[in-house]
């Protein structure tokens, strides 16, 4: 059986590959978020930005019989559209929470400069009906 050595080209190759994947070390320490009010619901987490993405953990919860939904936004430098992620959750008479991560596209130069996160009011027509609360998070 013929062992085989990593060079350092090697090394160097997977080490581009996996930063071009948006999946190598975070830029910054995660931030903590956190969106509220207190009739309808809220939402906390973590953001950690990387090269090309950013990654995004936490929880969505409606206080009510009603929905919440939680936005974000990245804004995308080039002509191409901002990245739009959401996620909600519905009461069923007591509340209910959601708990959510996944990893939310950055894939252009120098990577996400912030993330706009934004808690909303679900109407019964599916739609947002009112924006309660929201801030931007940088790394």
């Amino acid at each position: 059986m013929k062992k085989m050595a990593a060079g350092a080209s090697t090394v160097a190759a997977c080490t581009a590959f996996i930063t071009a994947l948006g999946i190598g070390t975070a830029s910054a320490a995660p931030q903590s978020f956190s969106e509220s009010s207190a009739a309808h619901g809220y939402t906390n987490g973590s953001i950690e930005f990387y090269n090309r993405s950013v990654l995004i953990t936490g929880t969505v919860k409606s206080n009510t019989t009603g929905c919440v939904r939680v936005a974000f936004t990245i804004p995308d430098p080039t002509p191409a559209p901002d990245v739009y992620e959401t996620r909600t959750a519905c009461g069923r008479g007591t509340g209910t929470s959601k708990g959510f991560e996944f990893t939310a596209p950055a894939n252009f130069p120098g990577g996400a400069a912030w993330v706009k996160v934004q808690l909303g009011i679900v109407g019964d027509n599916g739609l947002v009906s009112d924006w309660v609360d929201g801030d931007i998070y940088y790394p």
